[in-house]
């Protein structure tokens, strides 16, 4: 799943559209190196090869990203499209550490995943310690956050000033329905049309103003409890069926990748450890794990990988590899021209990105450019028809990123 998706302007797109959106990406990618889910395991032609893997006590044992997820009972109105999962596939990340100096390549999914639903507010990605998305409710990243820097970023974006919550600095924007919440050592991202109730809600649930999921879910915490918080976690992502939880998470050493899939099942329903190999060995993508480790822990189930740092990188040296750009995109919808504007943030190269659809383009840069702040790219309403503004990115040579999309407003929307 090297593939990702950053939504970066899609109008309140919820968060299951940008990831179904992403999946179609996903299912292009051949580096098994950055897979993270079925197709890092050996194929069906190939013996697999078990045996103990000792994983790597990276990261923390407590999992601290579930202070924000409030309870069930304390969640806020939803978009109607979030209303029947409103946890969603959440994930999180520690974006400055997910393996680049010790294997040569970022494992970068998770990461990508919490930037589509995140603008560029003064600090790159990397320089958060933890991003935290809850799905429905939006995006968190955590740091030590200067707010006089964000302020002067917000000042040349579509982003205004909005009435503050508590102790946290809220700003707004309605060309795209997002808003910020940012304090001294976080900054709330969220979308839609009750982006602010999002917002007021992971912030008590930080604040332990009201019930957190894992206090009142007994379920909830002993699985975060098993999983807890390794470089990398995403959730909803198993490869053994009749499962009431599960998640992909990711950790590394000086010399191996580690993929580990750990799954939660009901009462009586916890297969066993022949039952888990028999689904594993029809798996049929991605290069030979080195070896592969399956314990059964009633009612958990974990399947863990370990690829060594050639399998892992699949022949790629790494050179051609570049970080998703993180950028805040503005959009101004007129009758005859969508303008979209990288507002602020880093550079984009043309030659890597892709702007779609391309007969609709007005003003296409030059081979050999880049997008920089206050660069803006003019789309023809009458040519769009009914496609949406798509950004992709290519990260390296295997993988193609959706970069950001945006969905216009039809004339009833207008």
């Amino acid at each position: 799943m090297r593939q990702s998706a950053d939504d970066g302007g899609g109008g309140g797109r919820s968060r299951r559209q940008v990831l179904r959106r992403t999946g179609g990406l996903l299912a292009a990618g051949t580096a098994a190196a950055s897979a993270g889910c079925t197709n890092l395991l050996p194929p069906a032609s190939r013996a697999i090869r078990y045996g103990d893997v000792d994983l790597p006590g990276r990261g923390d044992a407590t999992p601290g990203y579930r202070r924000w997820f409030p309870a069930e009972a304390e969640l806020p109105p939803l978009d109607a499209a979030d209303e029947d999962d409103p946890y969603g596939n959440w994930t999180y990340a520690t974006p400055g550490d997910l393996g680049a100096a010790q294997l040569g390549r970022p494992f970068d999914i998770g990461r990508n995943v919490a930037q589509a639903s995140m603008d560029y507010v003064g600090y790159p990605l990397a320089s958060y310690d933890r991003l935290v998305s809850v799905g429905a409710l939006g995006s968190v990243a955590e740091a030590s956050v200067d707010r006089a820097t964000v302020e002067r970023t917000l000042a040349d974006t579509n982003y205004g000033r909005a009435d503050d919550y508590r102790e946290f600095d809220v700003y707004d924007r309605t060309d795209v329905d997002r808003l910020l919440a940012v304090s001294t050592d976080a900054v709330v991202h969220t979308a839609g049309e009750t982006r602010r109730a999002k917002a007021r809600a992971l912030v008590d649930a930080e604040a332990g103003r009201v019930d957190r999921r894992h206090e009142v879910d007994a379920s909830f915490a002993a699985y975060t409890e098993r999983v807890g918080a390794p470089p990398t976690v995403l959730s909803a992502f198993g490869i053994v069926s009749g499962d009431l939880a599960s998640a992909v998470w990711f950790t590394f050493d000086e010399s191996s990748a580690y993929f580990v899939y750990d799954h939660a099942f009901a009462d009586g329903e916890t297969p066993s450890r022949a039952e888990v190999k028999r689904q594993i060995s029809g798996i049929t993508r991605g290069d030979r794990a080195s070896r592969v480790d399956v314990t059964v822990d009633d009612p958990f189930v974990r399947v863990a990988l370990q690829l060594d740092e050639s399998a892992y990188m699949d022949g790629d040296d790494g050179d051609d590899y570049r970080s998703l750009p993180f950028v805040t995109w503005g959009v101004d919808q007129g009758s005859d021209t969508i303008t979209v504007s990288h507002d602020a943030g880093e550079p984009v190269s043309v030659d890597r990105a892709e702007f779609r659809p391309t007969e609709a383009l007005r003003n296409p840069p030059a081979s050999g450019s880049t997008l920089e702040p206050g660069d803006e790219l003019a789309f023809a309403t009458g040519d769009l028809a009914a496609d949406d503004i798509e950004f992709t990115y290519s990260q390296d040579e295997h993988s193609r990123s959706l970069l950001f999309s945006y969905e216009p407003a039809n004339d009833s929307d207008t």
